[in-house]
């Protein structure tokens, strides 16, 4: 339970912009005849104090009393009063006695962004989205020891081949995509010259799809009017051999955009999906059922609801442009990364919560970083799925994942969209349509779909129509795996695809589009309507989202029975010594 509690603390109130990325990495099957360049997301360690310390994931849970794996922790620091705790006590003060006292909230907004700045000062950029001066690059010496060797060596197998991990481009990733594009560029170039081929590949996952859109937009096609007539530089493009895409968040991560754009909301039936997931997928993982039937109880009897409600209205409503701005500023919203990951049609929106309205003091401190997340906002991630079809016209091969079946986030007023945990299958696919949690596409919908001869782009579980993404032949949906669940099935999928001598289709593979992935088994099966029920829940509609009275009272009666059955379960347990 523990665990648990500062899990959702972490999430909830420091926002948990980085999205957690729990890689299981294993040797792949699969290697490549020309080099793969692997590109991951952020979960990579941030380094400073001249490489001597670290900040990970890791670090966070050790501010609130958890392990942390970082060896640079001294022993000593352990016995101080824990920073979250007196950060809590100072910013307690100001929330209480001026804030709810009197309705004055600006010392209490000040209060936050200076506690949480300071618990984040090591890896926190300035004003302008650089690293401060004095400091240096996050990128650890073992990682650039490894991209130093791999610049200058060719890495094969025994075969002749490459193994994706051989190339793996590190960064630091709070920085602006635009700039590491350049890193990127020198890097792939060092590496073709290393191994005398003229061809590479990208093998991208989450953040490291955008560095991936700035280095192909800025390389290989230059300018928004090249977008447009198709202008694009042969040469990039013969020496790009493919794009791998997997769990993309180019288009943005639903959580994160949500959360700094005003949709920040509690569900409970949702975090009671998250935890079974949380479990399914962490083995060490577990809670007590009576924890999370309670919740549900607690949810399906409107308890929950009302006292969001609640607090939405009477407090958060008050604070709610200042308490994000406030956090944001003092966390991960200076790095023009995690601004890369919020949706086009949220942008604007967000510039008003973190920063306020145009003209005011905090745009104009920030004006620097603004220039820059805005750049590529309006160059990049409005333009992406247009940078993607100058790629495939030139000859790239593609391979798109996207997963879904798994509870997304419980930190947005909806959390029914369907996706991995952290981005919608909608926007990792660019442009699947799909269904909700709780059920299927709509009938009349699919019907007139398959009259339109779709019918193979419907999902067997009648949850997703790929033939609305950008590029439904080259695009697969897994469901059951999470966004950090990173399996040798899908590895090899997109090393298969990626390096072959031409395009691969969704007809190329036994598994066609439609995916499930067993987890335990670490298989891939081709999705029919037998097996497509899988996954750590069930979300029924007429339980937990009910609507008419008949619903609402099934709904009470069902999560009652749950609770008392989880009830009776824990004193049996406890009275046979289990």
């Amino acid at each position: 339970m523990k665990k648990l509690i500062a899990i959702l603390l972490t999430v909830c109130v420091l926002f948990s912009a980085m999205p957690l990325a729990v890689a299981f990495n294993t040797e792949p099957t699969v290697s490549c005849n020309d080099p793969t360049i692997y590109i991951a997301g952020d979960s990579g360690k941030i380094y400073y104090d001249n490489g001597t310390k670290y900040f990970s994931i890791d670090d966070m849970f050790a501010l609130i009393g958890l392990e942390s794996d970082n060896e640079t922790v001294e022993e000593e620091e352990k016995d101080e009063v824990n920073p979250v705790l007196e950060a809590a006590i100072n910013i307690l003060i100001p929330f209480i006695l001026e804030g709810i006292a009197s309705g004055k909230w600006d010392n209490y907004y000040a209060a936050v962004e200076k506690e949480i700045s300071e618990i984040f000062e090591p890896i926190k950029l300035d004003e302008n989205g650089n690293i401060p001066e004095g400091t240096v690059s996050g990128i650890g010496p073992s990682e650039q020891n490894h991209m130093n060797y791999t610049m200058t060596h060719n890495i094969t197998n025994g075969k002749g081949q490459y193994d994706e991990k051989a190339y793996n481009f590190y960064y630091d990733w709070r920085l602006d995509p635009m700039e590491l594009a350049d890193e990127l560029h020198k890097y792939i170039e060092a590496v073709k010259k290393a191994t005398r081929h003229d061809k590479v590949s990208l093998n991208c996952r989450c953040l490291g799809s955008n560095v991936a859109m700035a280095y192909i937009y800025k390389y290989g096609i230059g300018s928004i009017s090249n977008l447009e007539v198709g202008a694009a530089d042969a040469t990039f493009f013969n020496g790009l051999k493919g794009l791998g895409i997997d769990v993309s968040t180019s288009n943005g991560s639903d959580f994160l955009s949500g959360i700094i754009s005003g949709d920040f909301g509690i569900d409970g039936n949702a975090i009671v999906r998250f935890i079974a997931d949380t479990a399914y997928f962490e083995d060490s993982f577990d809670v007590s059922p009576v924890i999370t039937t309670t919740i549900e109880l607690l949810a399906n009897t409107g308890v929950l609801d009302k006292l969001t409600d609640v607090a939405r209205k009477e407090l958060y409503a008050e604070i709610e442009y200042g308490i994000i701005s406030a956090l944001a500023t003092a966390t991960f919203l200076t790095m023009p990364c995690y601004w890369a990951l919020v949706a086009p049609e949220d942008f604007d929106t967000a510039l008003t919560y973190v920063f306020g309205e145009k003209g005011s003091e905090k745009r104009t401190k920030y004006a620097g970083l603004i220039e820059k997340i805005t750049y590529y906002n309006d160059t990049i991630k409005v333009n992406t799925e247009e940078i993607l079809k100058v790629a495939q016209g030139a000859g790239t091969n593609m391979c798109i994942i996207a997963k879904y079946g798994v509870q997304m986030l419980p930190v947005l007023k909806d959390s029914s969209v369907l996706g991995d945990q952290y981005v919608s299958a909608g926007k990792a696919s660019f442009g699947a349509t799909t269904s909700d949690v709780y059920g299927t596409l709509d009938e009349e919908y699919i019907a007139e779909r398959v009259a339109l001869g779709y019918e193979d782009y419907i999902s067997p579980d009648k949850q997703i129509d790929a033939s609305t993404c950008l590029f439904p032949e080259y695009t697969w949906f897994i469901k059951g795996c999470s966004h950090g669940f990173y399996s040798t099935c899908e590895r090899d999928l997109l090393l298969t695809t990626i390096d072959a001598d031409r395009q691969l289709t969704v007809d190329d593979f036994p598994y066609t589009r439609f995916i499930v992935y067993n987890y335990a088994e670490n298989t891939f099966t081709a999705m029919t309507e037998e097996n497509c029920d899988i996954g750590s829940w069930d979300a029924e509609d007429e339980i937990e989202n009910p609507q008419t009275k008949p619903e609402k009272t099934t709904s009470l009666l069902v999560s009652l029975m749950r609770w008392l059955t989880a009830i009776f379960n824990a004193i049996r347990d406890f009275f046979t010594g289990k």
